[in-house]
């Protein structure tokens, strides 16, 4: 995904590294709308799970894992900074949540502006959830938006 991408290319940034041996032969599961998150099934039958904060906390609950109590309140501080909160577990367990935040290209505030001058008004769908929408949503200088977007 895009999102994993980012993720190898901060490791690389940062000196981390993986073993890659570790996905092959697994089974990688697709990213849905519908489920909201994304992973592999280990072939050493170790599962992994990355999406969206609530979606993996009720993945986690279902597996019979308990949550970290600062899950909310870390993935409501990324939030309200514009980032997006992905939670990544394994097997029963969140490991962390990663930050993810997407920019706003340059002169499009601009643009809206000149769309609503002539009447036209800017709304912004994303997957998001409504925290991060609202940010992104300022920065950008949309009229209003719809979060959680399936």
């Amino acid at each position: 995904t895009p999102e994993g991408r980012s993720v190898l290319e901060w490791m690389k940034k940062n000196g981390k590294t993986y073993d890659a041996a570790l996905g092959e032969g697994g089974s990688f599961v697709e990213f849905k709308a519908e489920t909201r998150m994304s992973g592999i099934d280990l072939k050493d039958g170790r599962i992994v799970r990355k999406g969206a904060v609530d979606a993996i906390r009720k993945w986690v609950l279902a597996q019979g894992g308990a949550i970290p109590a600062d899950l909310g309140t870390q993935a409501d501080r990324i939030s309200s900074e514009g980032g997006t909160p992905l939670a990544v577990a394994v097997d029963k367990e969140i490991f962390g949540l990663i930050y993810l935040k997407d920019t706003v290209k340059p002169g499009m505030r601009e643009r809206f502006d000149q769309l609503r001058a002539m009447g036209i008004r800017t709304i912004m769908c994303t997957g998001d959830n409504p925290l991060t929408a609202a940010t992104i949503a300022r920065e950008a200088g949309v009229d209003d938006f719809i979060a959680e977007s399936t």
